[in-house]
């Protein structure tokens, strides 16, 4: 049985069989995970708060080699972000994060750019920052990531840019001006787009720099619409923002 171990954030934890758990890491650098964790169900248990929502940890495990979950033998804290994440203001943006990645991200997506992003979140969070702005960081980058981010500067019809306004086509491939525009509903304003841009080379904590004034949460309803639209998925946790009621 090969033996290995990863630094990883829990992304979801729920009840395998009577003592067991089933874990979904993201791992530093493999992507995705699912794990067994036995006896983790049980009050007294190896793990403790090892589990939680975005907790940090160094996870050892081994696996059989006919079999898809690794088992999880042992596994040390390196972060708990567990108070934070679990503030009643907080609890839902960061449930909605990790459905998104859970959602989106096949296993093995070599890439460490999402794991680096989640903490660069979680951190902001520590520091204060507004949940609603980080959420909508979070989303943008998330997008940009994937490849899926439209250009927020021209116009993908006549590649003309500068306008005020950039209403988004039907399938969200790409924005389109005044003068291309259709029957196209959905519509971003220039603060909207600028700070889009503005994201590509500041970091979370740099939102307090932010010098535009727009209320975030259409901004965001149009990225997980953006997102659900992509991956052909509804996300559940939304309806539990008041950004959708």
């Amino acid at each position: 049985m090969p033996q290995a171990s990863t630094l990883a954030l829990v992304l979801s934890s729920s009840p395998l069989h009577e003592q067991d758990k089933l874990v979904t890491l993201l791992t530093a650098e493999r992507g995705l995970m699912k794990a067994v964790a036995p006896g983790a169900a049980k009050i007294k248990n190896r793990f403790g708060s090892l589990l939680e929502l975005f907790s940090e940890g160094e996870f050892h495990y081994y696996w059989h080699e006919d079999k898809e979950l690794v088992i999880l033998s042992k596994g040390e804290i390196k972060k708990s972000f567990f108070t934070m994440v679990s503030a009643a203001e907080n609890v839902f943006y960061f449930y909605l994060m990790a459905e998104v990645v859970l959602k989106f991200i096949p296993p093995n997506h070599h890439d460490t750019r999402i794991y680096k992003l989640l903490m660069a979140i979680l951190q902001g969070r520590e520091k204060k920052l507004a949940v609603d702005w980080l959420l909508l960081y979070f989303l943008v980058w998330f997008l940009r990531s994937e490849g899926l981010l439209f250009n927020p500067d021209r116009c993908s019809n006549c590649q003309s840019h500068g306008f005020d306004r950039g209403w988004l086509r039907s399938d969200y491939r790409g924005l389109l001006c005044p003068l291309c525009k259709t029957n196209e509903r959905q519509s971003l304003g220039r603060e909207e787009l600028a700070f889009i841009s503005w994201t590509v080379n500041h970091s979370p904590e740099d939102a307090g720099a932010w010098s535009g004034r727009f209320a975030p949460a259409p901004l965001i309803r149009t990225m997980v619409g953006k997102i659900e639209y992509h991956g052909e998925f509804s996300l559940q946790s939304r309806r539990y923002l008041p950004e959708f009621r």
